[in-house]
């Protein structure tokens, strides 16, 4: 096996027989800190940067001087910041040792700015917006974007600072607030707008437009947005815009060899040597990155119609079939662009796409409908279809970029009607290329049921050689600055030899709680539907990547996720009792893998696809590895961290690094190798669109978010065994 030299962004400390006794701690030489130990040494580290830099979370430090790089704009009055992460970390190497992991962290701030210019640029007005209050729907919108936001006033010599809770819904001259007359003593009802005019001497330029509301709420206090700026060094802990975060990621996406410099500089800057709390514990901390060893897995051979073997993670499907091509005998085509798209190039695309289709070895009949809608209504047309044409397939359907029908689309298709939709963007069809054309069949031919490749039997993991049931999960939160919406829990299972074919349970759980609630029911069913599409197996053993997990839930996770999966078992037969390999996928992490420019591939030569790391940086008495199982395109690849909390099945670590890259090579949107194992990618994605199902009943104001059921949530939400698209690829 290919080995060769790697340079990890992680600094090493004292040795941790030196860091014991320097903290007076007895109980003779041990693999790894006690937790509460660990923790003091990780609150010490932290507090030096706390004080110099801005903290965000407890590990990330961003200057507000720009030390480490300009803050650049990313649209709406935000700014990205350069900073970093810095963290303590136990690990393996030299037996037992304390790793510093630093890296550059980029996260986005508002800028120091006239809230009226913030508010501009965000809800896009134009010269008459200002001079009238905004309508309810804006209102509510700029009232999500300016929740907490501290803003500092610019009428009065004192520069009193306060934090918004409300946008009111009338401007200046009408809004008004209790104020107590010092002469009379007698309270009256006073506008904004006059209160400013007679207390500070200050005429309004835009009375008519909404004021804020400032906390505490109890004291009635409202300011002119005129009058009011930003504060400075404020993090935005909203989601950014589309746009936004483009911009954000085009930014901040470097090479390999440009990021190691930069955390190079991060550490001469950071002058570890000059912290007294770190001279004190004895630390010393070394000038270049640990190097190690790193070692490339074998490439697993591919079946299409013929073997395939990806190079550099990526193989080509041109003149090949998919190894079970799929056939479309019933479908129909929906234009909901007609403004972009006209009948001809509808047509033009349907005749291409049916001729590529043929050649990937499917089977696409000529579809029943093409209708052209100015007043689209998928509510009634996704009905009516299924109404004249009850064996339907599937529904193409053309959209605008950004077009808020997609939610609609898929509401009514998977839930409502249970078709399989497809929407294409209006631009696809009208520039037909070959490329596109060729990814939206890979998702088509898995949709309706096809297979687009499978290992081959030559490259075939060992574990796929007995009965298995690869499963994936996953919670989907709501984004930053929701309280309300729930989370969406998706669990996906294998139910055929090649771990090509999932079955997929979703169910709607309390906002933010990760543990997933409904697993044994969950579970149950996918084992029932394994069994049925087995002709009567049950798989023996059970492997779980579980994805979305904090070290800190690892515990609770498995306690009570695991008990949930063994009463599955026992529930459908006393005597069941698979072996289970219960592993937790992380990729919000910051430890980054460089290797050398010759050892490097691609245009930024990132680590070659199939870089695992068992050694050195994993954890002392724990069984964790990192794998890098993609081709970075842009910036600096990021390893996944896979953390084996429970192996029934004594899997060695080589089976489960080669299982767990082979099933990165089976993701059914693409052909390349992918950064997660397909059923985690999976569970991830049908965990977002149980999202997209239930974003028409929070996409209100507050107050209505307040009047949805759990009921509603639980049928626009749940997917179990009986719907008719469980085990169908609905969501990729």
């Amino acid at each position: 096996m290919t080995r060769f030299t790697m340079s990890l962004m992680v600094k090493n400390t004292a040795n941790l027989e030196e860091l014991m006794e320097a903290l007076h701690y007895t109980g003779g030489r041990q693999k790894s800190l006690p937790t509460s130990l660990f923790q003091m040494i990780e609150v010490m580290f932290r507090h030096y940067r706390a004080i110099k830099y801005e903290l965000v979370g407890r590990r990330n430090f961003f200057p507000t001087s720009g030390e480490f790089g300009n803050p650049y704009p990313i649209g709406c009055g935000k700014v990205g910041v350069v900073g970093f992460f810095g963290s303590l970390r136990p690990a393996s190497w030299k037996d037992g040792s304390l790793l510093l992991n630093l890296d550059v962290a980029h996260t986005a701030f508002y800028m120091e700015q006239p809230l009226l210019d913030f508010i501009e640029a965000f809800m896009n007005f134009k010269d008459e917006d200002f001079h009238r209050p905004l309508e309810p729907f804006k209102r509510s919108r700029l009232v999500r974007e300016l929740n907490n936001l501290r803003v500092q006033v610019t009428h009065s010599n004192i520069p009193r600072t306060y934090k918004i809770i409300d946008v009111s819904p009338l401007g200046s001259n009408k809004q008004t607030f209790p104020l107590k007359d010092e002469d009379t003593g007698n309270t009256f009802q006073c506008t904004i707008e006059n209160y400013f005019r007679n207390t500070f001497g200050r005429k309004l330029k835009f009375p008519r437009l909404n004021c804020i509301q400032v906390a505490p709420a109890d004291r009635n206090v409202f300011l002119p947005i005129e009058c009011c700026k930003i504060c400075k060094g404020q993090r935005v802990n909203r989601k950014l815009s589309d746009k936004e975060t483009a911009q954000f990621i085009r930014t901040t996406a470097v090479p390999p060899a440009t990021r190691k410099m930069q955390i190079c500089n991060i550490h001469r800057s950071n002058d570890f040597t000059d912290d007294p709390m770190l001279e004190n514990l004895k630390f010393a901390i070394a000038d270049t990155p640990l190097q190690m060893k790193g070692r490339i897995l074998p490439v697993p051979e591919l079946m299409m119609d013929q073997p395939v073997i990806p190079k550099e993670g990526v193989w080509d499907i041109k003149r090949r079939s998919f190894y079970r091509g799929s056939e479309i005998r019933s479908w129909a085509v929906l234009n909901y662009n007609v403004r972009n798209v006209n009948d001809y190039q509808v047509n033009d695309f349907i005749k291409k796409m049916v001729q590529m289709s043929r050649e990937r070895g499917m089977t696409f009949h000529r579809p029943h409908s093409v209708t052209s809608s100015q007043k689209p209504n998928p509510e009634q047309d996704i009905h009516t279809l299924k109404k004249t044409y009850p064996d339907i397939q599937m529904i193409l359907i053309v959209l605008g970029r950004g077009d808020d029908l997609y939610a609609r689309v898929k509401r009514i298709g998977d839930i409502e009607v249970g078709v399989l939709t497809q929407c294409i963007q209006a631009v696809n069809v009208t520039q037909v290329k070959i490329p596109t054309l060729a990814n939206i069949l890979l998702k088509i031919n898995a949709k309706m049921g096809g297979i687009n490749n499978v290992i081959s039997k030559t490259g075939n993991p060992v574990i796929l050689e007995r009965p298995v049931m690869i499963m994936g999960a996953d919670v989907n939160h709501p984004s930053a600055g929701d309280t309300i919406s729930p989370s969406m829990a998706a669990v996906v299972a294998s139910f055929d030899r090649f771990a090509s074919r999932y079955a997929v349970e979703v169910r709607p759980q309390q906002h933010r709680v990760e543990i997933i609630q409904d697993l044994k029911n969950m579970t149950r069913n996918l084992l029932i539907a394994f069994h049925h599409n087995t002709r009567g197996c049950k798989p023996e053993r059970i492997v779980m990547y579980r994805d979305g997990v904090s070290e800190s839930q690892f515990m609770e996770v498995l306690a009570y996720e695991m008990k949930a999966m063994r009463a599955a078992c026992s529930e459908l037969d006393q005597n069941y009792q698979p072996g289970i390999t219960f592993l937790v996928v992380q990729k919000r992490h910051h430890t980054r893998l460089f290797c050398s420019d010759k050892d490097g591939v691609g245009k930024c030569k990132n680590v070659p696809p199939g870089t695992v790391v068992d050694t050195a940086i994993t954890h002392p008495n724990e069984r964790d590895f990192y794998l890098c199982s993609h081709k970075g395109i842009q910036g600096t690849s990021k390893p996944t961290h896979y953390h084996v909390l429970w192996d029934d099945n004594d899997i060695t670590m080589d089976d489960l690094q080669t299982l767990t890259y082979s099933l990165c090579h089976l993701y059914s949107r693409c052909t390349r190798s992918v950064s997660l194992p397909s059923p985690a990618y999976y569970a991830h994605l049908a965990a977002f669109r149980a999202k997209v199902h239930i974003s028409d009943l929070f996409e209100t104001d507050e107050e209505s978010k307040d009047a949805v059921t759990q009921a509603e949530v639980r049928e626009a939400a749940t997917v179990e065994s009986k719907d008719s698209l469980s085990k169908k690829f609905y969501y990729v």
